[in-house]
C-alpha cells in the first residue's frame, strides 16, 4: 500500500469477508485501493471517482470509487490536502449504498471528523 494511503481496520475486515466469497474481487478492491495513492480522483471508462453529494450537504468531503471490476461494491474515501488518503468503508452496492441514514454513512461522518490517524 502508497504510504499516502491510509484504510481503516473495518476495511480490511469486510475484505476478509469478501474473500470468503470472492478472493478475485477482494484483490481487486485492495489493488483499487493501492491506486487511489498515485490516481486519487481516476475519471476513466474503467474507474472514476464522485464526491459524495448526501455528506457534502454536511461539510463532509467524501468520495466513492466506482469501478467496471468490483462494480458490486463502493469504496469511500477523502483525499485531503496534504496529499494523505483515506479510506473509511467499501460496500456492497445495494438500495441503501447511497442513504444518508445509512449505518455506513454515519460511521464514514465520525472517520472523517474523528479518525486520528488520517488528519
Amino acid at each position: 500500500m502508497p504510504d499516502n494511503v491510509k484504510v481503516h481496520p473495518n476495511v480490511w475486515s469486510v475484505i476478509k469477508q469478501i474473500t470468503i466469497i470472492d478472493s478475485r474481487k477482494a484483490g481487486r478492491i485492495i489493488q483499487r485501493i493501492a491506486a487511489l495513492g498515485f490516481d486519487p480522483l481516476p475519471d476513466t471508462e474503467e474507474c472514476n471517482s464522485g464526491i459524495v453529494q448526501n455528506l457534502r450537504k454536511k461539510k463532509v468531503f467524501v468520495q466513492r470509487l466506482k469501478c467496471v471490476d468490483t462494480a458490486d461494491y463502493r469504496i469511500f474515501y477523502a483525499y485531503k490536502r496534504s496529499g494523505m488518503l483515506c479510506v473509511y468503508c467499501v460496500v456492497p452496492r445495494n438500495e441503501d449504498t447511497y442513504n444518508k441514514n445509512s449505518r455506513h454513512y454515519q460511521f464514514i461522518k465520525l472517520l472523517y471528523t474523528q479518525w486520528m490517524q488520517c488528519r
